[in-house]
């Protein structure tokens, strides 16, 4: 599925096809806000869930830019010794 396909879909099937077809990458506590990272396709999907009860807050899709370097800044590869 394109980028553009997934934002003509209404919001409702856009999260039933992230949640099913989309795999979590990475995920941060930013309290009150729990962030997951979707890989879907060739896009990335942000969603904002509230700490406490878990409720959707809302979504960013992106397919690269500062969204995803600020989870690519954090990514830490091992030394190998």
């Amino acid at each position: 599925m394109k980028l553009i396909s997934f934002l003509a879909l209404p919001e409702n099937e856009q999260y039933r096809i992230l949640f099913e077809k989309g795999a979590v990458v990475a995920e941060r506590l930013e309290k009150p806000v729990i962030k997951k990272l979707y890989s879907l396709h060739t896009f990335f999907v942000e969603v904002h869930f509230h700490y406490g009860t878990e409720e959707i807050l809302f979504k960013k899709v992106f397919k690269a830019g500062e969204l995803l370097d600020n989870y690519l800044n954090d990514f830490k590869i091992p030394k190998s010794t």
